[in-house]
């Protein structure tokens, strides 16, 4: 059977960037061991290196949600904001850095909605990415 290759083929291809993305709430702390972070250096694979708002740095697991081409919000780089989970349960050695996870990502339209319903100090997450761009 012949395979019908005719037609117009921008049809095809034409809605494919015409609908809005929905919505999304904005994800506040919800639990205890959840804190607001921001990403400091991107190590390979799923690691980075985070400032959370009580001024620890922390090494982040980026879960698998985040991660890979057409996962939502995979641009993930130095100065993005981050809620991470804290992992009060692991035993670490006392040369390392504590671990966190990553739980949510935050773009520039959400920093701004962040800063103006959180009571939190979120000064460090502020100064964090201008000091990393001064050195």
């Amino acid at each position: 059977m012949v395979k019908n290759a005719g037609g117009n083929k921008s049809k095809r291809q034409g809605r494919k960037f015409v609908t809005q993305p929905p919505k999304r709430n904005l994800r506040l702390i919800q639990e205890d061991g959840e804190v607001y972070a921001a990403v400091i250096k991107l190590y390979g694979g799923a690691n980075c290196e985070v400032i959370c708002m009580d001024g620890v740095t922390r090494l982040c697991v980026i879960r698998n949600k985040f991660r890979g081409r057409h996962k939502r919000d995979n641009q993930i780089e130095a100065g993005t904001w981050v809620l991470v989970g804290l992992r009060d349960w692991e035993a670490r050695a006392a040369n390392k850095q504590p671990r966190c996870d990553m739980l949510e990502v935050y773009n520039a339209i959400e920093k701004d909605r962040l800063r103006a319903t959180v009571k939190e100090n979120l000064s460090v997450l502020i100064s964090a990415f201008e000091d990393e761009c001064s050195k």
